[in-house]
């Protein structure tokens, strides 16, 4: 048993955990936001792809800042680097995004012609399992591509 809590509370003071932890924190905030914007946009006949940008918008900016608090970031020196590299990470995501609801916008025409909650429900979907696969990998890339000034800053 005391293995078990030793074991515990090693990963609860590990620095994975606490960066994971605070990464999840700011990515809920990242996708209320996001998911709201999303749902407002879409919801009001816009299409998939405008909704899909202003939503990924509204996350984006918010995530960046809270991740650079969470990893430390590399100091103002380092700030170009990360926001271009943070940059290229999220609009690959908002890619993904714009890919899966296009599809999913044709999908839900076919499904449900004439009811725009069905429509709405289907493209919001694909919306968030795209963000949702993608949440571990960009935990992992922004660990080893983006924050990684102040680790290397340690290590010398």
């Amino acid at each position: 048993m005391q293995q078990v809590l030793s074991w515990g509370s090693r990963l609860r003071r590990s620095r994975y955990w606490r960066l994971a932890s605070r990464f999840a924190a700011a990515s809920v905030v990242a996708t209320a936001l996001s998911q709201v914007v999303f749902l407002l946009t879409y919801g009001l006949t816009s299409s998939a792809g405008a909704a899909t940008v202003l939503g990924w918008l509204a996350g984006a900016i918010p995530n960046f800042l809270l991740n650079r608090r969470t990893w430390g970031g590399g100091g103002r020196e380092a700030l170009r680097r990360e926001i271009l590299r943070y940059g290229a990470i999220s609009i690959a995501t908002a890619v993904l995004a714009a890919i899966a609801t296009h599809n999913a916008e044709h999908l839900a025409h076919l499904l449900f012609p004439h009811a725009r909650t069905g429509q709405v429900a289907v493209v919001w979907g694909a919306f968030v399992g795209t963000y949702g696969v993608m949440f571990v990998v960009k935990f992992f890339l922004i660990d080893r591509l983006v924050f990684t000034d102040r680790r290397h800053r340690r290590a010398q």
